[in-house]
Parts: structure tokens; C-alpha cells; sequence
């Protein structure tokens, strides 16, 4: 193998070098010219503006306070020699905003929304100081985002509140965005799985919960996958923002979009909230899509939130609870849309299912018996079964003010969801063409515990430090064990599915600081963050083995499988199967089977333990500048460490089977990727 570095010409390299040299200067360059803008990161926002006189003067060395209107909570600013002020990394929320210098009146804004990604713009003018005196802005404030070339939209917490979402489960309203479609990878119709953005498959979305990392690395999607109903309660979200393209340097780790994701704190009102919603079938409704009934379904939710102070203006607590219990049946129904199979009888050379005859004349091939007994057999794994999804969601969050210019925010939040027969579980749509046997209990449980600090560190630089240590713990257990069996045409799963039994855990450690300068027209934002992942990944997939019964030619009086011929005999998938479970005529009496007619075996071994392991170092430098000609700037670099191990998951895999001819059969063994496939 030749040289990673000989994947470039040198040359290319050393202009490489140069241009990226060159734009690293000009940054540097740029951070000396005297200017004001703002500055906020992933999951805040912020106020900028200007303080003027009487007559339209600037006014330098003004103090700017924020106050947040739910918590009482102060931010402080000054203006600089231009009059430019700006207060970043603001959490979302309501602010009032007041600009004061001596010998003037002070001035109050009216209250503004603040939302995450965007900075409120203020325009305050001073008179000269008479009486005691505070004058109120009545000017609307202009938005401004803060990536004014991306595409995003923003779900605020009314419309979280307010709109119909069967499940509750939040992220569904990111499909209002625009942009934004079904992936199918995952998707049932009661969830809608992975989210695509832009063409783009769901798998490179971020998502990102006050400004700390909720993905799981190994399945490439948001923790808890969507195999929970969801891991924060719809009452605990105060907003989220979505962008799909033209984000901020400092939101990695995302080639689709990035979510971001803030939750609701408490405020200095002690307040509280319940609710419970019911969705029952017997109220009425119509039947699920190609059902032909409507089954029995129950589905409850029900919780609560509480909050207020503990010291009022300095340590405010939020805490929210939310249950599910889903208990939608599962329809099973065969390949044609039946619960009941009936197998078709033929006359030779015209044979479907099985042959009607006199079984004292001889011949193993009158089977009329045979075959409906198992198809008897058969039909009960049709029909309508119970299955059942619990899960819990908890939170608690504490913000707590250290001094009047840090600000430290700690969350806990823990989920859980469990049930019977639920790895298979559709909630929108009852139907599928597995039986019970071949469905399992899967057990999903997210935990993470999160610290951010925002520090004043003077009035123009900010800092932000996320810290989060989370887990998710995902295993399922098959309800039977035993080898699978597929009747093509018929029904796709009989046994131990092939995908149990299943376990993963993964613990993930964030930290991640971000710096926000602003200078003149300048505003710096640069910082880091540390993703250190352990992963154990168990998944003996078809380690059970599989049965496939298809067409196949047997000899008709020893039902020997051979590779076709005049004088051979077709068997349907159906008859097959009943041949190799049901005992057969042998001339005086009932015997066992012949042998197992299955077109194909298919058993993989090997090592079902992997940790892919993975370390993740990343930086970032961006600068934004504001100008009449509103000129934009990004520079961005990023490392990442290649130190991902994988281990065990060496499978090995034997294929062997009758039937018509070894032509196919190859071509079953290409289309098995590495298996080692073995025929007769």
C-alpha cells in the first residue's frame, strides 16, 4: 500500500498550506480594527445596538443590563468609543433591557423575545438629565440571525404546547421546517424515524440539547434512536431551531443539519403544570389502513412539571415527569393479506400445494393430508396478538447565579422505555407479516448530566463551557429461540429473528468551550470540544441459523431434493415446509419426515463483540463582521482522531441447500456479500 500523502501531489499540499496561512493572517489582522457586533453560539442568543444622545452623537462607556423577565437574572454590557454595545449568550427567553450613563436619563426597551440563534437589535437615545427620570423604547426591536445565509427555522414553545402530535414526541415538528422529509431508514407510521434534510440522509443530522451533544455515535442518530417514543417530555422543551445549511463554525460534526434543541428553567414564580391525554379505540375512529377491523387500542400519557425559586433571583429549579403506556395489538397477516392460510390443491403435471389421492394406491407424493395439517399449524401464528410499550421520561434542571457576571446551569434527564413484544411495534399500523415468535422485548434506557457556565470574563469577551456524560443503554431479547424459518410467499418469519438477541451501550463524555470577542465590527467566536466514546456492541445476527424454503425439485417417490428433470417434482415453499415438519405416507403407515426441504441454511459465526471505540478532538476560530455591505467570514479548522477500534464481528457463514440447479444458487451466495456458501 502506498502513502496517505501520496494521495496529493506536493505541490497542491504546499499551495494548500499557503492559501490557508494567508487567511489565517487576514483573521488576525481583522481582530485589531476598532468595531462592535455580537455574539452568541449554538443554543443561545443575544442583544446588540447602539446608544445615541438627543441629537444622534454616539455614547461611549454606557452600562447595558439585561434582565431576563422570567427569572430576574442580570447580564451586563458597556458601550464601546462607537456607542455599540452587545450582550451574548443569552439563554432564550423574555428580556427587558436598560441603557443608563451619568448626567443622561436612563432608558428601558420594552420587553423583547430572545430566541436561540438570533440577536435582538436595540436603538436607545439618552436626553439630558432633569427630574428623575426613565423613558421606555417604544420601538419594535429588529431580528437579526445570527448566520444570516443558512436556512432555519425555529419551533418555539407555543407551538410545541399547541400543536396536535400524535406521540408527543417533539422532534415531529421539525418537519414543518422547510426542506425537511421522512427518511425512510427507521420509519413506521408512527414515527417518523430519522429526518432528512435537503436530500441529505438523516444520519448526518446533529442534534445538539442546551448546547451539549444527545447523539449516539454508533447508530448515527439522535440518543434513544427512534425506538423510544422520545427522551425529553414535549412540557420540559422551551424551543429548537433547526438549520440545514450555512450554521456557525462551531456546530461540527453534521453534513445534513443541526438541531438545537434548549429546555425550559425554572423562573421566580413558584408554577406547575398536569396533563393527561387518552387515545382509545372504542371511542370511535376509523380502522387502521388495510386492516379490514379496527383492533383494540389504548394509549395513555400523562405527567407533570413544577417550578419556581429556592432563592428567589439566584437558584431556580425546573423538574418534569412523563409516562406512556401504548397498548396497540399486532395484526399478523400472510403474504396474501390473510390470517389463515389455504393451501391450493393441483393434479399433476399442474401441482400447486399438494395432490389429492387415495394414499393406499402408494406414492408419498398424495399429500392432501400432510399439507393441511401444517398449514392448520401454520394459521396459528396468524390473527391478532398483544403488544405493549411503557416508557418514562425524568428531568431536573438547576440554574444557580455565582456572581453577577457567571452563570452555572445543571440538567439531569433520564428515559426509559420497555414493553412485550415491542421490537416489532408499529403504533400507526398494527399489520405485519412477522409472527409473535420471531418479535422480542426491547429495553431502551438514555441518561445524561450536564454543567454550563457562562462567564463575563470582561465586557467583551464571553465564555461558554458545556461539560455532559451520557449514556445509552439498548438491549432486546428475542420471545423464542430456535432457528428461524422464511416461507417465501407465505410468511417471513417463524423462530428466532435474526436480528436478536441485541445489546449496545454507549457512554459518551462532551466538553466544549466557546469564546466570544467582539471588537468593532468584529465578533470573534473560537473554542473546542473533546467527544470521547465507548461503545460494546453485541449482535449475533443469525448465529441461530435460517431455514428458507422456496420452489424446489425433489425426486417424486423419495422426495430427495435433486436439480430438476423430467421426471422431477416442484414443490411450492408451502408443501416443502409441510413435508419437512409433518410426517409422511410411507404405503402402510405414517412415518417422520423424508428429510428438510428447505431451498437454503444460512448460519453465521464468529465473534458477536465489537467496541468501536472512538476519540473525537475538534477546534474552531470563526469571525463574523457587520458592515454596510454585510460581509460575512467563516474560517473554521477542525481535527479528528482516526484512533476508532473495532473489534470481534468477524462473522464467518455457511449457506448450503437443494434445489433446481446450482445456478441459482450462486446467485443467492453473491447476494449474500461474504458469506461461504456450500451446495449440494
Amino acid at each position: 500500500m502506498g502513502r496517505r500523502g501520496g494521495l496529493f501531489p506536493s505541490t497542491i499540499r504546499s499551495a494548500f498550506r499557503v492559501v490557508v496561512f494567508r487567511l489565517f493572517l487576514f483573521q488576525l489582522i481583522l481582530i485589531f480594527i476598532a468595531c462592535e457586533v455580537w455574539g452568541q453560539d449554538a443554543s443561545t442568543g443575544a442583544l446588540r445596538g447602539v446608544v445615541l444622545d438627543s441629537q444622534g452623537a454616539v455614547i461611549s462607556n454606557a452600562d447595558i443590563v439585561a434582565i431576563r423577565v422570567e427569572t430576574g437574572i442580570r447580564y451586563y454590557a458597556a458601550t464601546d468609543s462607537a456607542g455599540r454595545f452587545v450582550v451574548d449568550l443569552l439563554p432564550p427567553g423574555q428580556y427587558s433591557a436598560r441603557a443608563e450613563v451619568e448626567g443622561m436619563s436612563p432608558e428601558l426597551s420594552p420587553v423583547i423575545r430572545v430566541e436561540i440563534g438570533v440577536a435582538a437589535q436595540l436603538t436607545f437615545k439618552l436626553k439630558v438629565a432633569g427630574p428623575k427620570e426613565a423613558i421606555t423604547v417604544t420601538e419594535v426591536p429588529r431580528m437579526a440571525e445570527s448566520n444570516p445565509s443558512s436556512v432555519s427555522a425555529l419551533v418555539d414553545e407555543r407551538a410545541v404546547k399547541d400543536l396536535p402530535l400524535n406521540g408527543r414526541r417533539f422532534t415531529d415538528l421539525l418537519l414543518l421546517a422547510p426542506g425537511v422529509t421522512q427518511d425512510p431508514r427507521g420509519l413506521t407510521s408512527g414515527s417518523n424515524g430519522d429526518l432528512s434534510y435537503g436530500g441529505i440522509r438523516g444520519y448526518n443530522t446533529s442534534f445538539l440539547v442546551d448546547g451539549g451533544d444527545n447523539n449516539n455515535g454508533f447508530y448515527a442518530q439522535a440518543s434513544g434512536r427512534y425506538r423510544a417514543p422520545y427522551q425529553f417530555s414535549d412540557e420540559v422543551i422551551q424551543e429548537f431551531r433547526v438549520q440545514s445549511s450555512g450554521y456557525g463554525a462551531e456546530s461540527g460534526r453534521a453534513g445534513g443539519a443541526v438541531v438545537n434543541v434548549v429546555t425550559k428553567s425554572g423562573t421566580n414564580q413558584w408554577h406547575g403544570s398536569t396533563f393527561y391525554y387518552l387515545r382509545d379505540s372504542s371511542l370511535g375512529g376509523a380502522a387502521p389502513p388495510f386492516v379490514g377491523f379496527n383492533p383494540r387500542d389504548q394509549q395513555h400519557q400523562f405527567g407533570g412539571t413544577i417550578g419556581g425559586p429556592i432563592q428567589r433571583g439566584k437558584t431556580l429549579l425546573f423538574a418534569g415527569y412523563d409516562q406512556h403506556i401504548f397498548n396497540v395489538p399486532t395484526v399478523v397477516e400472510f403474504a396474501n393479506g390473510s390470517t389463515t392460510v389455504v393451501p391450493q390443491p393441483g393434479t399433476y403435471p399442474s401441482i400447486l400445494d399438494y395432490e389429492v389421492c387415495d394414499p393406499t394406491i402408494g406414492g408419498t407424493a398424495c399429500d392432501q393430508a400432510q399439507v393441511l395439517a401444517a398449514a392448520t399449524q401454520l394459521s396459528g401464528n396468524g390473527g391478532t396478538f398483544h403488544a405493549k410499550l411503557l416508557g418514562e421520561t425524568g428531568f431536573v434542571k438547576l440554574d444557580r447565579v455565582l456572581t453577577p457576571h457567571q452563570h452555572l446551569s445543571a440538567r439531569l434527564s433520564a428515559a426509559r422505555s420497555y414493553g412485550t413484544s415491542n421490537v416489532l411495534f408499529d403504533p400507526g399500523s398494527p399489520i405485519s407479516n412477522s409472527a409473535t415468535s420471531a418479535n422480542g422485548e426491547e429495553d431502551v434506557a438514555t441518561e445524561s448530566a450536564s454543567l454550563s457556565l457562562v462567564s463575563g470574563i470582561t465586557p467583551r469577551l464571553t465564555s461558554h463551557l458545556r461539560t455532559q456524560f451520557s449514556r445509552d443503554l439498548e438491549q432486546s431479547f428475542p420471545n423464542t429461540t430456535g432457528v428461524k424459518t422464511n416461507i417465501y410467499s407465505w410468511v417471513t418469519g417463524l423462530g428466532q429473528s435474526s436480528t436478536l438477541p441485541r445489546q449496545t451501550r454507549e457512554h459518551r463524555l462532551h466538553v466544549a468551550e466557546t469564546f466570544s470577542l467582539s471588537r468593532g465590527r468584529n465578533e470573534w467566536k473560537f473554542g473546542g470540544d473533546a467527544m470521547l466514546t465507548w461503545d460494546y456492541n453485541y449482535f449475533p445476527s443469525l448465529y441461530g441459523g435460517e431455514y428458507l424454503f422456496d420452489d424446489i425439485h425433489v425426486d417424486p417417490f423419495s422426495f430427495v431434493p435433486e436439480h430438476g428433470g423430467a421426471d422431477s417434482l416442484k414443490l411450492t415453499p408451502l408443501r416443502a415446509w409441510a413435508h419437512t415438519v409433518m410426517p409422511s405416507w410411507n404405503g402402510t403407515g405414517w412415518s417422520g419426515p423424508p428429510a428438510n426441504l428447505a431451498r437454503y441454511y444460512v448460519q453465521n459465526f464468529g465473534n458477536p463483540v465489537s467496541h468501536p471505540d472512538s476519540n473525537d478532538y475538534s477546534g474552531f476560530a470563526q469571525d463574523t463582521r457587520t458592515s454596510d455591505a454585510a460581509f460575512h467570514i467563516e474560517y473554521r479548522s477542525a481535527l479528528r482522531s482516526a484512533d476508532v477500534l473495532k473489534e470481534g464481528n468477524a462473522e464467518q457463514s455457511a449457506v448450503a441447500g437443494g434445489g433446481e440447479d446450482a445456478v441459482a444458487t450462486e446467485e443467492f451466495c453473491a447476494a449474500s456479500g461474504n458469506r461461504v456458501c456450500v451446495w449440494r
